[in-house]
Parts: structure tokens; sequence; C-alpha cells
């Protein structure tokens, strides 16, 4: 849904980017999924492969072909995606929850500044509009159905079965 919303809200303005930012600290199988399963996404961000902004076959370059065929875009992001090219400070590298996991900035919110900046400089005075989407908590606080009680069932099922094996 929220992918399609942000289809929505790209493909209803000039050079209309929507952006969502999805789960995935580490991988990005839900990025992927949904956006296989979306058929709307232009672009899939995951933390398994790198990507860069600027020059030949950055997101830059990918994004102004693809807004100049279509005249939108839609970009899903994985939450760890693009960590490593985030400016920070060495405090924000050191940086660790109470897991010890490290901190993690907002890839999404960075990426939506960096798309305005790109824009503003390199086709100022052009119409564009950038929809930022994040809808962690609306996935995360669904409640369970009879699915995720049958799964959760096979699951300790399974479970019990391994260490008794």
């Amino acid at each position: 849904q929220a992918i399609s919303a942000a289809h929505v809200e790209a493909e209803s303005a000039p050079n209309g980017i929507g952006l969502v930012k999805l789960m995935g600290r580490s991988t990005g199988h839900i990025a992927l999924s949904a956006t296989l399963s979306s058929r709307d996404v232009d672009c899939c961000l995951i933390p398994e492969n790198e990507f860069y902004l600027e020059g030949k076959g950055g997101l830059f370059e990918f994004l102004g072909d693809r807004l100049k065929q279509n005249g939108h875009a839609v970009v899903v992001v994985a939450e760890g995606a693009g960590q490593d090219i985030i400016p920070r400070t060495d405090a924000q590298k050191q940086e660790r929850d109470e897991s010890g996991n490290p901190v993690f900035l907002d890839v999404g919110v960075w990426l939506k500044s960096e798309l305005k900046s790109w824009w503003d400089r390199d086709h100022k005075g052009e119409l564009f509009t950038v929809k930022y989407i994040d809808p962690t908590y609306m996935i995360r606080a669904v409640t369970a159905n009879a699915t995720d009680n049958l799964y959760c069932t096979l699951l300790a099922h399974s479970a019990i079965h391994g260490i008794m094996a």
C-alpha cells in the first residue's frame, strides 16, 4: 500500500519521485519482495548492493533518465542501504544501540535531501517533487491473523523437533 501510494503521488506531479523506506538493517529481502510484488518500483536499494549517487551509472543519472522517459519514478530503499555513504561524525560512527548494533542514520530522510539538492543544482527552475513515505510502524503494528498463528506454531514445532533430533 505504501508503494502504491508513493506511485500515485509521484505520478501526480511533474518530475515526481515517490521514495519509500522499508525495514531491512542488513538484508533487503523485505524491500525486494515488496518491489517485485508492486510492479510500480523503478529502483530498489538494498544493503547487499552498494550504490552511489553521482556520475555515470549513479542513482541521479538513472533517475534523471527515468524522469525524462516517464515523468515520474518510485524508489524503494531498505533502512540499511547506503549507510556507508551517509556523512557522519566520528562520534556517530561509534554510536551503538541497546543491543550493541551500530546506530543507523535515516537513509530515507538523507536520500530525500540529496535528491532535492541534486535537482536544484542540475535542473534549476524545473518543477520537482519528492514524496517520502516511511510505513515502518504501520507494518509492525498490524494485528496477528490466522496465517501468522499457523506460521508461529510451525516454527515452534520445528524447533522442538530439531532439539529432540
